[in-house]
């Protein structure tokens, strides 16, 4: 199994090269994870709970974003760099296929995480609560479909 810190400086085994874009996919993931990891730990780990959305969240959602840009353009560079002709190719119709396939398996997971965040309302959930959830469902989503790519990479497509 590769780690991250392999995925990033392009460490690959003998019998299997790691396709350029399975990379981007595990970096991504890693990167929602970090970025978005603490975010949620600190919103969920307050002892008191905002009736509306604070200056602290908006600060937060920000380190969050600007955390995650960070690393996917640091990343993105060195491994583009550890082998520029395989970034620079076009994606393939397996590559494609693979993508296509994983926002077709991550769309019903971001549309049910939704519903249940919009459907907190009638459970008395308060502004704060509603925008992190629908915040919560969207990274949910989005770290489903890096799971799906790269089990599409895994399996051969």
């Amino acid at each position: 199994m590769f780690g991250l810190f392999d995925i990033a400086i392009g460490v690959q085994s003998a019998e299997f090269v790691m396709p350029f874009r399975e990379k981007i996919s595990w970096l991504s993931l890693g990167g929602i994870a970090v970025a978005f990891g603490p975010y949620f730990y600190m919103v969920l780990a307050r002892n008191d709970v905002p009736t509306s959305l604070l200056p602290v969240d908006a600060a937060l959602l920000l380190v969050a974003v600007t955390v995650l840009a960070c690393i996917m353009t640091v990343a993105t560079i060195i491994v583009a760099l550890s082998n520029v002709r395989d970034a620079q190719a076009p994606s393939d119709e397996r590559d494609q296929t693979i993508s296509r396939r994983a926002v077709a398996f991550a769309y019903p997971v971001l549309l049910a995480a939704v519903f249940l965040a919009l459907g907190t309302l009638f459970f008395g959930a308060n502004q704060a609560m509603l925008v992190n959830a629908v915040l919560g469902a969207i990274v949910l989503g989005e770290m489903t479909r890096c799971v799906a790519e790269i089990v599409g990479y895994r399996t051969r497509g």
